[in-house]
């Protein structure tokens, strides 16, 4: 369990500095580069992720999973890594040209060109972060793609400053790989693993087979939208398009990014201990969406203040798609966590059935919705969602015999938590007229009053997470002033932390109100919120000094 929070701890603390980078690039490169331009690269850098699921052939994912790995094993892994990415170099740099005719955009021809022969450079990187991950060695990971994430973003904004247009983008992308390369060898100096071995070749293809057919119909799924609306409204609308969806992602990179990462090796060890996963996958459901919710809801609400800041007030066009996608993407919470507990629980061929049966419905409504413009496009992802989620949570529920009332339950907390964090922005906006094109000091205090009360009702619905915090922040308080040890005390105790260490205890039956796998949830819920705002008073220095009877102190909770 340790070694898991150090993972998230590190994932988290990577995710945020790479998005501070991101922010700087999206930041200068929307007011430099013409939607146009920024289409084009959008378009070229689909062909290039479409093609992620190939060069990978699930060796990383084996790696990770795999109960016992062998040296052998290993070598093989990056033998067929290095095939497979000069068999697509040496597609991409061949076909770019009919790539560039059929999606009636020219300028994608250098492009994909540029940034094919960053697959070579993967091939030696991703073994080697494979292992790091398989080790839960998550610090050395963020290092390294921390490093990449700086080469690749002072390159690319670098570019864009000197005029380098759509190809800024094209280089940038390309520096990634080779500096992920670079920085992988230095932190884990062990070349003996990069050697021609086909040993466990069976193996290793049995696994990657289902594995690749995943990713690549998952990066079918995200690609076939934006290229059908290329191809019908052209580049510009694809910009549009695209920047909507980066700063809809953001949540999504926060959050489901870093739980993302850390939740195919925890699950994969978890389960190599023989015991069951549905406990571990709906605490991290409970724990995704109680950060992801509130974010998007943050993003429908400040909207208007996001995008300006972003993007700058030329982008207004995007601030509709931005919402309306945002409000889609709250009903694809359990997709990013699926794929790693169907794996982990022995379900690699579940995962590339569940896209095989619900990716030629979903690309149809979609294919169909982009001859309409971009904001018909948004609107399809609440038609296609559902679909997508529902034939994987058939799989899911089946795999780890879970049933959809313990999942409704196991996320009551998370929606209460949502919702209270939603209240002090409805506010802000009310005051202002119910006028949503509110100022950016009017979003930050809105959004400042709403982590506050995302903190109290994570605390008082005994939310599922809320542990984690409390450890987070005892580990926190150790490098805080003196003078805050007393109030991260009480904050610590009121989301649930029982020992004076910061070492939050392992929920029980005893010890939770929120029993996920129990019959009225939602009851329970409401006598734990009764309860806790009980408890904050109790929890005062006042009630303590007044009450001789009180809890303060080191006493267990």
């Amino acid at each position: 369990m340790a070694s898991v929070r150090r993972a998230v701890v590190a994932v988290y603390f990577e995710k945020y500095a790479t998005l501070i980078l991101n922010f700087a690039t999206l930041y200068v490169s929307s007011r430099l580069l013409t939607p146009n331009e920024i289409g084009a690269a959008f378009l070229g850098a689909s062909l290039v992720a479409l093609a992620e699921g190939l060069r990978d052939f699930g060796v990383t994912n084996y790696i990770v999973s795999a109960e016992n790995l062998s040296t052998q094993e290993i070598r093989t892994s990056f033998t067929m890594m290095l095939a497979v990415a000069i068999v697509l170099t040496t597609a991409f740099v061949a076909t770019a040209g009919l790539y560039a005719d059929f999606a009636h955009e020219p300028r994608l021809e250098n492009f994909v060109r540029t940034v094919a022969f960053g697959y070579l450079f993967s091939s030696i990187g991703s073994p080697i972060v494979a292992l790091l991950r398989r080790d839960l060695k998550f610090w050395s990971i963020a290092a390294i793609n921390l490093g990449s994430a700086l080469v690749g973003n002072i390159t690319t904004t670098g570019l864009v400053m000197m005029g380098g247009g759509y190809m800024s983008f094209a280089w940038g992308s390309l520096s990634y790989p080779l500096s992920t390369f670079i920085f992988a060898i230095l932190m884990r100096p062990d070349l003996s693993i990069f050697r021609i071995e086909f040993t466990k070749w069976r193996e290793i293809l049995a696994f990657g087979a289902f594995n690749t057919a995943t990713g690549l119909l998952t990066a079918l799924g995200e690609i076939i939208p934006t290229f059908m609306l290329g191809r019908a409204s052209g580049s510009t609308d694809v910009g549009l398009y695209s920047r909507g969806q980066q700063v809809t992602e953001m949540p999504s990179r926060l959050v489901i990014s870093a739980i993302s990462a850390v939740a195919l090796p925890g699950f994969a060890a978890h389960a190599r201990t023989g015991r069951p996963l549905k406990d571990p996958y709906l605490k991290a459901a409970a724990g995704l969406t109680a950060f992801h919710w509130p974010g998007l809801v943050m993003v429908i609400l400040f909207a208007y203040p996001l995008v300006h800041t972003m993007l700058g007030p030329q982008w207004d066009t995007t601030i509709p798609l931005v919402q309306v996608m945002a409000a889609a993407t709250m009903l694809y919470f359990p997709v990013p966590l699926m794929f790693p507990a169907l794996v982990a629980a022995g379900g690699i061929r579940d995962t590339a059935k569940a896209w095989i049966i619900s990716l030629p419905i979903t690309s149809l409504i979609m294919i169909l919705a982009a001859q309409h413009g971009p904001f018909v496009l948004a609107f399809s992802i609440f038609a296609t969602t559902p679909i997508q989620v529902g034939v994987g949570l058939w799989f899911l529920t089946r795999r780890l015999k879970l049933s959809v009332g313990e999942y409704l339950r196991a996320l009551v907390p998370s929606a209460i938590v949502t919702l209270a964090t939603a209240l002090c922005p409805v506010v802000v906006i009310v005051l202002n007229g119910l006028d949503m094109n509110i100022s950016v000091l009017q979003a930050v205090l809105g959004g400042g009053l709403g982590g506050v009360f995302w903190l109290l009702a994570m605390g008082w619905t005994r939310h599922p997470f809320a542990g984690e915090l409390a450890y987070l922040l005892g580990r926190a308080q150790a490098f805080a002033p003196a003078r805050l040890h007393a109030p991260i005390t009480l904050i610590r105790r009121f989301l649930g932390e029982a020992t004076e260490q910061g070492q939050a205890p392992e929920p029980d039956d005893a010890d939770s109100e929120i029993n996920i796998g129990r019959p009225g949830g939602v009851q329970s819920v409401w006598s734990v919120v009764m309860e806790r705002t009980g408890r904050l008073f109790e929890r005062s220095p006042g009630w303590s000094a007044s009450r001789k009877a009180g809890r303060i102190g080191d006493e267990s909770l």
